[in-house]
């Protein structure tokens, strides 16, 4: 036993040494594209070897363990492939300049005198854009997008404000990380962070900061905004000095005639124009300076111009672009026919791009877009489902990209009715269902019936009155045994009902009193050519192999379960 132990202890430490041996040193870096300083690699540098390589897997897969640089321990290198340059912090580093194609994964292995790997570097690649946020005035959306060079499964690529995410952050697309600061103003100022987390570790964190200033006289800007019931959309319009009145005219996309929507004196309610919809439009109360104009949900009609003016000063011009996102037919979906979604926008204004995305959790893939250019009298990107195949295709989102900044999404969610099952058919009020199960064929199942009219016929003569035997050499078998006897007992015993067997089958008594007395050999050669018709109470399995026939076994009758519900039938002919 000692011997075995010793054994065992030493089998689990050179198992332990062996993976100790076989230990890589993986780290991550990343560098911000074309922006700020590159990237050194350092290998360990305790190492036995007298040669070693550095192979490189990029990003993009356009290389794929390829040897960069081999280095002798003497100092001496040759390069294999023009990627980096020699380190002046480690024996074996390698420097990185900050280059959006300098991405991927970095592998320092050991070739002489055997061949290990050492350590592995994976190097992301970070762009954000705009590179450098000016201040801005209140009003218009502030978009922002994080791009990396790789964006693992399990990775996490967000925005983040005050180390929470935020709640405007709207798309992940393309290894990119889009955000829409809808109308800023002085709450939305603050340092957001573009941040990825793989593996519960946090690579990288990457900050802006967004400076707001109050007022918006003389600004235009355009907001972009989904025609859905949860949308809204706020036209902001400040000015620090008091004016006695404001108002806002719209001027719709449709081109029909301008319309003052809203209007106020200082410091009371705004009045709502009839000509809209006034539980859409609304108002806070007017102070002088600050006179905001809500409309919620958003409709498609509502795109066009529209003006802010304090007394006759044009304080604020708003351009509203509006998206609607169908599918046709618009109900009653199913697996066999095709679906056409739409994307409609109210207006180009120079070039937008429209692009349909199958969304998967919080990511967006790609399936088709389009540049639409300002003139251009198509305004919709259709996209055409030839068929549903799975609940991977039911949801989607339709995403506006101006300059390759995200704009506005607005999703598209399709249901399919669910498939038709049978109904279950009704329990009786005591529990038990009746099933009569016959493993059989057609030809069997029509003398199951006739048998069972048989057993009904002949208790009907028996309860008139006695019945006759046919003739002795009679060919044809008119008698029905049924042990109810052992059954009723059997059932009495297992269940605590015997009503039903009691119903169902008579009595062999009383069978053999109509009868008469017959000697015992006359009943044995004419038991030999009965039918019997034999009934079990077993209980119901998922189990496809318990799903046989079974003949009634009068012994372990009382064995069976007390809820025995279903009823068995086997028919044996001879």
């Amino acid at each position: 036993m000692a011997m075995v132990l010793l054994w065992t202890l030493l089998w689990i430490s050179g198992y332990y040494h062996r993976l100790a041996a076989e230990t890589v040193l993986v780290q991550y870096k990343y560098f911000l594209s074309v922006e700020g300083q590159g990237v050194s690699l350092l290998a360990p540098a305790e190492t036995n070897g007298t040669e070693f390589i550095w192979e490189w897997t990029s990003h993009d897969g356009s290389y794929t363990n390829t040897p960069i640089i081999t280095i002798q321990s003497d100092g001496t290198f040759s390069w294999n492939l023009w990627k980096a340059s020699i380190s002046k912090q480690g024996k074996y580093g390698i420097y990185l300049e900050p280059e959006l194609q300098n991405a991927g994964v970095f592998t320092f292995i050991q070739t002489k005198p055997e061949k290990v790997k050492v350590a592995q570097f994976e190097v992301f690649t970070a762009e954000v854009k705009p590179s450098r946020w000016s201040s801005v005035k209140e009003g218009p959306d502030v978009t922002l997008s994080c791009e990396v060079s790789h964006l693992p499964d399990s990775a996490i690529l967000d925005w983040e404000r005050d180390r929470e995410p935020t709640a405007n952050t709207t798309l992940i697309y393309n290894n990119t990380a889009h955000i829409i600061i809808h109308s800023a103003d002085r709450y939305s100022e603050g340092t957001y962070n573009c941040t990825l987390r793989w593996n519960r570790a946090l690579i990288f964190s990457i900050p802006r900061t967004l400076q707001v200033y109050e007022g918006t006289y003389s600004t235009h800007h355009t907001l972009y905004r989904g025609s859905l019931n949860s949308s809204e959309v706020v036209l902001i319009c400040r000015y620090p000095a008091s004016y006695r009145t404001a108002y806002w005219q719209w001027e719709p996309s449709s081109g029909t005639n301008a319309i003052r929507v809203a209007s106020a004196d200082k410091y009371k309610n705004a009045s709502i124009s009839m000509e809209i919809d006034k539980e859409r439009f609304s108002s806070e109360r007017y102070d002088g300076s600050n006179f905001p104009l809500r409309i919620s949900p958003v409709k498609f009609g509502d795109s066009g111009r529209y003006f802010c003016y304090f007394e006759h000063w044009l304080m604020a011009t708003v351009t509203l672009v509006t998206v609607q996102v169908s599918a046709v037919p618009p109900g009653g979906l199913s697996r066999n026919q095709s679906v056409v979604l739409n994307c409609e926008i109210s207006q180009v204004i120079r070039s937008v791009t429209l692009a349909w995305l199958r969304m998967k959790g919080g990511r967006g893939e790609l399936v088709k877009q389009e540049v639409l250019s300002d003139g251009h009298p198509k305004k919709m990107l259709s996209l055409t489902l030839p068929i549903l195949e799975s609940r991977d295709q039911l949801h989607w989102a339709c995403a506006v990209f101006t300059e390759s900044m995200l704009r506005t999404q607005v999703p598209l969610h399709l249901t399919l009715p669910e498939p038709i099952t049978e109904p279950e058919e009704p329990k009786p009020d005591n529990g038990r269902v009746l099933v009569i199960g016959l493993a059989c064929t057609a030809a069997v199942c029509v003398g199951v019936l006739l048998l069972l009219g048989g057993l009904l016929f002949r208790r009907l003569k028996t309860a008139a009155g006695p019945s006759t035997l046919p003739a002795e050499g009679n060919g044809a078998t008119d008698a029905v045994y049924s042990d109810v006897t052992d059954l009723q007992q059997g059932q009495v015993d297992g269940n605590g009902d015997s009503s039903a067997a009691a119903a169902v089958y008579s009595n062999v008594a009383e069978l053999k009193k109509d009868q008469g007395n017959q000697d015992s050999h006359k009943e044995e050669n004419e038991s030999e050519e009965l039918q019997y018709l034999i009934f079990s109470l077993s209980t119901p399995s998922l189990d496809p192999h318990r799903q046989q026939r079974r003949q009634l076994n009068p012994q372990s009758r009382s064995e069976q379960e007390e809820n025995d519900k279903v009823v068995y039938a086997s028919v044996c002919t001879t």
